[in-house]
């Protein structure tokens, strides 16, 4: 009986396009997803995002008091339509999602290690 619920549980993992992270190589998401990259911002928050040295990079910024954090190693998930790309940093998850159809704008969010959304913002791309 085990068996058949790991074969269940194996089968409906693949089938599911949100556990790309878990199906799908890296090397592969890399190659199919167009990872946003630049600086995008709002009046408090600047985002720097850059692939490098095959790692996703996120630079994130307090505008009014300067505090920053920089991450690297994202993990991809979500669909080419709505790609989500989530930072582990002890607990709290920094995730950007975008929309290659808009490619302007990335919502950006900070999840604390309770389930707790600490930031949800919109930024739009810093002009050049």
């Amino acid at each position: 009986m085990q068996l058949k619920s790991i074969a269940l549980a194996a089968i409906l993992g693949l089938s599911n396009p949100t556990m790309i992270e878990l199906t799908t190589p890296h090397q592969a998401v890399a190659a199919t997803f167009n990872y946003p990259e630049g600086e995008f911002i709002d009046r408090n928050w600047s985002v720097t995002l850059s692939f490098s040295n095959n790692a996703y990079y996120y630079y994130g910024q307090n505008r009014s008091s300067g505090s920053n954090i920089t991450l690297a190693g994202a993990r991809a998930s979500g669909n080419k339509q709505r790609q989500i790309y989530t930072w582990n940093n002890n607990g709290t998850r920094y995730q950007v999602t975008w929309r290659p159809s808009d490619p302007n704008f990335i919502r950006v969010q900070v999840i604390g290690p309770n389930g707790r959304v600490l930031l949800n913002r919109l930024l739009r791309s810093a002009p050049n």
